[in-house]
């Protein structure tokens, strides 16, 4: 992989509006990110502000370093009502980056401290630093952490996910999460058609979940709107050119046919009741009294 230059930024605001999403907030410390995945949706918003979408998405990394401070200004206003907050969803807020800024961390502390709702995604193992905020957060707001995984078919992980942590190393913290009573699971995607779609590797990423005690799975398959597809596309040439004639075909547009998505969320979910996926914690009264030793790189 490329070396990563990181660029610090002023933001103007923390929280965003969102619409048609699920969710009416999001929250982003980061702009790119370090962990490179071929097929990342945040390469579409890039093109849309005029920013590399493919290879300076992840070689130019901008650092929000006022943004614990305008989220504390945000949540502090009368206004507002506590909605959640979606954590993750432009950037990885547990990007390596984040061990020296604490940017994450410092936003979760704000978070508990104004009792406000907070969905976090991420495929950082770095989140386990932060197990101690959580179990705090998760006291005072509904908090959930999602591990986005998509497969656990390593060959695929490593081609399309090059700078992340292994996927058996995000089941150990998400393990670890579950048992300190954090509500914690795995979102399967996306899944990519004719890489990581067999109905084996679907059961195997959806086993590896339960053994790991994911409270909850979700599954999509990939969408490639412009900045994204342009980059993925590339990939497939590169590394898969057999593939490339089946995407063409699939994607038209950004989004695939309700016909090459519907059998994967249904084998998902035939997987899910097969190995009794369901909220496993194991609730504490206090946090553990030390931090847990997983022996992971971070």
């Amino acid at each position: 992989m490329p070396r990563t230059e990181y660029f610090e930024i002023v933001a103007k605001s923390a929280l965003n509006r969102v619409q048609h999403m699920g969710f009416n907030w999001s929250l982003n410390p980061y702009q790119g990110c370090f962990h490179s995945c071929v097929y990342c949706f945040a390469r579409a918003h890039a093109k849309l502000a005029d920013r590399d979408p493919g290879a300076g998405f992840s070689a130019r990394v901008g650092v929000k370093v006022n943004l614990p401070d305008l989220l504390r200004g945000e949540l502090s206003r009368r206004g507002w009502k506590r909605e959640t907050v979606a954590f993750g969803t432009a950037t990885d807020p547990y990007q390596p980056i984040e061990g020296s800024y604490r940017l994450t961390r410092r936003c979760l502390e704000a978070f508990r401290d104004f009792r406000t709702p907070v969905g976090l995604i991420t495929k950082g193992t770095m989140v386990i630093r932060d197990i101690d905020v959580l179990v705090e957060l998760s006291r005072q707001a509904k908090t959930t952490v999602c591990f986005s995984i998509p497969t656990v078919d390593e060959t695929v992980w490593a081609k399309t996910e090059p700078g992340t942590p292994p996927p058996q190393k995000r089941l150990k913290v998400l393990k670890a999460l579950v048992d300190a009573g954090i509500e914690a699971g795995v979102g399967m995607a996306p899944v990519l058609p004719g890489l990581s779609d067999s109905p084996g590797q679907l059961e195997a990423t959806v086993a590896a979940a339960a053994e790991a005690g994911a409270c909850f799975v979700w599954a999509n398959i990939v969408y490639l709107k412009p900045g994204t597809k342009e980059h993925f596309m590339g990939f497939l040439a590169r590394e898969y050119p057999q593939l490339l004639a089946r995407y063409r075909d699939l994607f038209p547009g950004a989004y695939a046919p309700a016909a090459a998505k519907a059998p994967v969320i249904a084998a998902v979910g035939a997987f899910k009741r097969r190995h009794n996926i369901g909220d496993r914690r194991a609730w504490r009264a206090e946090p553990p009294a030390e931090p847990v030793q997983l022996g992971l790189a971070v």
